[in-house]
């Protein structure tokens, strides 16, 4: 993205894009990348890791009013409640799906003093009125994060005695559904997923989103039964239409796991299958290079979880991207608030400029009788410069155009700060 003939300070423009990186869009908080930290301090032979999670239940997700005024207020809120209750020993992190969690490097009496406060932070939690969220914790030694985070999250999001053990695959149920394009409201083909098969479906859909952020090296396994059931699963399904399968479960691992699991991805993906990513992961290098090799054999490249605020800074023609899967929270947001409305209108036109097919697993979501929310006017004032239309026109993503606004506007300690809700209510509102 280059701003210096919009008359962007270039240096002002490398700051914001730093930070879009590095921060997590929806919290402002780190990103969930940072849980894959291997610096020499994680490793460190007497440090421990403790990692607390919140996150609201999957009945109480379902029914929040979308993004904008559900999800993105309710891991806001989330943030806020382990920040007072940790103080600054440690990071709270955004893991979206109305989830965050916080990590702290220490001493083992700090870990203890820690663990001693989890009574305190139930209480802060237990509201007078509404839901109470969900909290884990996990504790052990720096040297194996990745196997301390796992276990956390596995808490959190898991019923007991059902856990990513090195066999659920085998103990796993598949799950097929349909896809529909969202502009046309023709039936696409089908997505398949492996899951535990004691978990329903939609708490299953939004563990594998969780535990995508990291699994323990353990989870190779596991991913490799999970290839060698795949052809057998997709040869089992009826039609020719195109089968879509989210391989971001098997893509789950941190560290050195990380390549052998894209490496086992590359290798022994089936032939003709597309291959569907979420869209937060899509921005790690490794996975990156692995879905540009599948693309240059023949595979389809479909964003899963598209429209969550957290998509991959690079826009589609910098990525192998065939196609994107809307998340239904932002679908279900659009029939109610004004926000989500303008996000979704504006990620439609967007991929119709590229080219780049929009599906969506919601039959509702395609029906022609279906209205979204009216679009309100803008709370901020157009930054000049025709930035925005120019965006627009180039095809600069919703985040992209935040940073580029920030970068030309943002300076000032007075100034507004832009997010995609601002971009894309002016877009909106400028072609309604």
């Amino acid at each position: 993205m280059h701003g210096s003939n919009w008359g962007v300070s270039n240096d002002a423009l490398v700051v914001e894009g730093l930070m879009a990186s590095t921060t997590d869009p929806v919290t402002n908080r780190a990103t969930a990348v940072s849980l894959h930290a291997e610096c020499p301090r994680m490793r460190a032979e007497d440090a421990v890791l403790t990692v607390v999670t919140l996150a609201y239940d999957t009945a109480t997700t379902n029914a929040l009013p979308g993004r904008a005024r559900g999800l993105d207020v309710a891991e806001r809120v989330l943030c806020r409640d382990l920040e007072h209750w940790a103080g600054q020993s440690g990071s709270v992190v955004a893991i979206g799906e109305a989830a965050v969690a916080y990590l702290s490097m220490g001493t083992h009496e700090d870990a203890q003093q820690l663990r001693s406060r989890l009574p305190e932070l139930r209480a802060r939690v237990s509201r007078a009125a509404g839901a109470v969220p969900r909290m884990s914790a996990a504790q052990g030694p720096s040297r194996k994060s990745s196997d301390v985070v796992a276990r956390a999250l596995e808490r959190l999001v898991l019923p007991r005695g059902v856990v990513p053990e090195q066999d659920q695959w085998a103990a796993g149920a598949v799950r097929a559904r349909p896809l529909w394009d969202a502009a046309t409201g023709k039936q696409f083909g089908t997505q398949v997923r492996l899951q535990a098969i004691r978990v329903d479906e939609a708490a299953a859909d939004r563990a594998e989103s969780l535990l995508s952020l990291t699994r323990s090296p353990r989870s190779v396994d596991a991913a490799t039964a999970a290839h060698e059931a795949m052809p057998h699963i997709v040869a089992g399904q009826p039609g020719d239409d195109p089968v879509l399968w989210d391989v971001t479960g098997v893509l789950s691992g941190t560290g050195p796991a990380r390549a052998t699991l894209t490496q086992a991805l590359t290798d022994r993906c089936p032939p003709g299958v597309w291959i569907g990513v979420s869209a937060w992961l899509a921005v790690l290098d490794e996975v990156q290079q692995a879905l540009r090799t599948l693309r240059g054999r023949g595979h389809r490249i479909v964003l899963t979880r598209y429209g969550s605020g957290r998509e991959p800074l690079a826009a589609f023609d910098e990525l192998p991207v065939d196609g994107i899967l809307l998340d239904p929270h932002l679908e279900a947001g659009a029939r109610v608030t004004s926000e989500d409305s303008a996000v979704l209108l504006a990620i439609l036109e967007h991929a119709t400029r590229n080219g780049v097919a929009v599906l969506t697993t919601s039959r509702s979501a395609v029906d022609p009788r279906r209205r979204l929310a009216p679009v309100l006017r803008p709370r901020t004032e157009d930054p000049g410069d025709q930035i925005l239309e120019r965006s627009r026109l180039v095809g600069l993503t919703l985040r992209q155009t935040a940073i580029l606004v920030n970068a030309s506007t943002g300076q000032g300690p007075m100034a507004a700060r832009w997010d995609r809700y601002d971009v894309a209510t002016h877009w909106a509102h400028a072609h309604a």
